[in-house]
C-alpha cells in the first residue's frame, strides 16, 4: 500500500493539515535479508545533516521503521502463550517471509538500505540487568495473567488484547509515517490498523486527570534536536506488549519520551515509564527509527478489525 494512499486517509480524518514531504511518498518496505547478503554499510556513511524545518527544528517528515522500544524482560514467568510469530500463528502463516514488488510480485527480499550498523541499543536499558522492579501487588497480577491468559484465556479479563486487534499504546507496530505541522502538532500514522498518534506543541496542558484515553494524551517540546515529549491520561486498559503476560499498567503510568535526531537517516529514542501502581521505581527502553527506502519492497496493508464481525462478541469493553 502506497504510504501517500495513508496519508490521504489521514487528512481526511485530522482537523489540522499536516504537510507530507515529496521525499516521503515512497512505499512502506518490510526488512529481511538472509545471512549471505551482503553487510550494511555504517549509517554514518550515508547520513548527512539534519534537514530543518523555517523555524529551525529538526525536519522529520517522511516513511520510518521503528526498531526496538519494547519490554524484552529477562526471567518473564513461563506461559503457554508464546510471543506472536511462528509458533503462535496459524499453519500457513509466519513459515517464511514473503514480499512483493513495486508492481505487485513476489520478489526477493534484501536488506533494508538505511538500517544503521552499528545499532543503536533497543529494548530496556534501566535496570540494566533487564529484571522489572515489579510492587508487590503488580507481581502478584503478572503470575495470574501468566497462568491464565492461556490456553484457553480464563475469561475475558484475561484475553490478550491484541487478540481483539487493540494494540499496545500509545505506541503500534509497523512502519510509521510522520508529518509536522511547525510549533503545533507531529502527528504519527502507524502501518498497524491505521492508528494515528498526535503530538501537541502549542504548549496546550494535559487534560484534567478525570478525562482519560486509550492511547492518552501527549504535549511536546524540542529541546535542541531532541523532541521531549510527555504522555498521561491513559485510561489503563492497554499494556506494555504483544504476545505477552503483562497485565494492563494503571491509570497512573506515566511515559517521558526522548526522541534524538541524529541525522536524516536515524532516530533513537528512550522511553522512561513511570507507574507507581506496577513498578517501584522508572523504567527505561531504547529503541531507533531509520528511514523507508522508497525502492524497497511493497508491504501489504496491516489491517485487523476491519471487516470482522466477532468485535462485538470479543472485544469486551
Amino acid at each position: 500500500m502506497r504510504k501517500i494512499a495513508a496519508g490521504a486517509a489521514l487528512a481526511a480524518t485530522m482537523s489540522v493539515l499536516l504537510t507530507l514531504p515529496v521525499g516521503a511518498q515512497g512505499r512502506q518496505g518490510r526488512g529481511g535479508g538472509a545471512g549471505t547478503q551482503a553487510p550494511v554499510q555504517n549509517v554514518s556513511q550515508r547520513a548527512s545533516a539534519i534537514k530543518r524545518l523555517p523555524d529551525g527544528t529538526p525536519d522529520i517528515r517522511g516513511v520510518w521503521v521503528r526498531v526496538g522500544g519494547g519490554m524484552n524482560e529477562a526471567g518473564a514467568p513461563d506461559s503457554e502463550l508464546k510471543a506472536f510469530g511462528v509458533l503462535s500463528e496459524p499453519q500457513g502463516f509466519g513459515q517464511g517471509l514473503v514480499t512483493a514488488g513495486p508492481e505487485g510480485g513476489k520478489i526477493e527480499a534484501k536488506p533494508p538500505k538505511y538500517m544503521p550498523n552499528p545499532r543503536p541499543p533497543q529494548g530496556i536499558v534501566d535496570p540494566a540487568d533487564r529484571k522489572l522492579p515489579y510492587t508487590a501487588e503488580a507481581r502478584e497480577k503478572r503470575m495470574d495473567y501468566a497462568k491464565n491468559m492461556c490456553c484457553p484465556a480464563k475469561n475475558l479479563d484475561y484475553l490478550e488484547l491484541s487478540v481483539r486487534c487493540a494494540p499496545p499504546q500509545p505506541w503500534a507496530g509497523g512502519g510509521v509515517t510522520i508529518f509536522e505541522k511547525p510549533g503545533q502538532e507531529i502527528a504519527m500514522l502507524f502501518e498497524q490498523n491505521h492508528q494515528t498518534r498526535v503530538f501537541h506543541l502549542d504548549g496546550r496542558p494535559h487534560p484534567t486527570p478525570d478525562m482519560v484515553f486509550f492511547g492518552g494524551h501527549t504535549t511536546a517540546h524540542w529541546e535542541g534536536d531532541t523532541l521531549v515529549a510527555d504522555t498521561t491520561n491513559l485510561d489503563g486498559r492497554a499494556y506494555y506488549g504483544v504476545g505477552n503476560t503483562f497485565a494492563p499498567y494503571s491509570r497512573q503510568l506515566h511515559i517521558t519520551e526522548r526522541f534524538t535526531v541524529v541525522s536524516d537517516k536515524l532516530i533513537t529514542f528512550v522511553m522512561t515509564y513511570e507507574d507507581p501502581k506496577t513498578f517501584t521505581r522508572p523504567v527505561k527502553v531504547a529503541g531507533y527509527l531509520y528511514p523507508q527506502d522508497p525502492d524497497e519492497e511493497l508491504t501489504p496493508e496491516f489491517t485487523c478489525h476491519e471487516g470482522s464481525y466477532q468485535l462485538e462478541d470479543i472485544f469486551g469493553f
